[in-house]
């Protein structure tokens, strides 16, 4: 085995295995973690950056649903008591950007996976029920929140692949 090809298998391990587990851990983590900052969507700049870039770094397109549904047991598991019912945005994120990354025109220009970011955020608002009073401004927030999570994904897959150094 060549040094190139053991740089290769121990990246692509690093890529295909280490960042999922890594990204179900942060969004796990984060789960709990309240910044009252008084801007609806702000949370999605953790798990949907972590959801992009999984999707982005990996070669097959179901690890992001895989990172998504463990995401989503793992924080209802931790949260059962106070209510865990907001995890399901982490899968149903994982679904809506899996379904964006089967068409031919995304997987040549993977930089529109960062735009569909922002109407993917929106599940988010999911588990809002029926609260009709400012909705137009919380989804406002949670497309902006959803198109910035969308680009630092881009840029984190960039660092995590390796393509980002010169």
């Amino acid at each position: 085995m060549t040094t190139r090809t053991v740089s290769g298998v121990s990246s692509s391990f690093a890529r295909e295995l280490l960042f999922p587990v890594l990204a179900v851990v942060l969004t796990v983590g984060y789960a709990d973690v309240r910044i009252p900052m008084g801007l609806p969507g702000h949370r999605g700049l953790i798990w949907l950056t972590l959801l992009v870039a999984t999707v982005l770094t990996t070669h097959r397109r179901s690890t992001v649903l895989i990172v998504g549904a463990a995401a989503t047991v793992a924080t209802f598991a931790v949260q059962a008591p106070v209510g865990g019912a907001g995890s399901a945005r982490y899968l149903a994120a994982a679904v809506l950007l899996y379904a964006v990354t089967a068409s031919v025109v995304v997987r040549r220009r993977r930089w529109l996976v960062v735009l569909a970011a922002a109407p993917i955020h929106l599940v988010a608002l999911a588990d809002s029920g029926l609260v009709l009073a400012g909705l137009a401004d919380k989804a406002l927030c949670h497309l902006g929140f959803g198109l910035a999570a969308g680009a630092m994904g881009w840029v984190t897959a960039l660092v995590v692949s390796g393509k980002g150094q010169s």
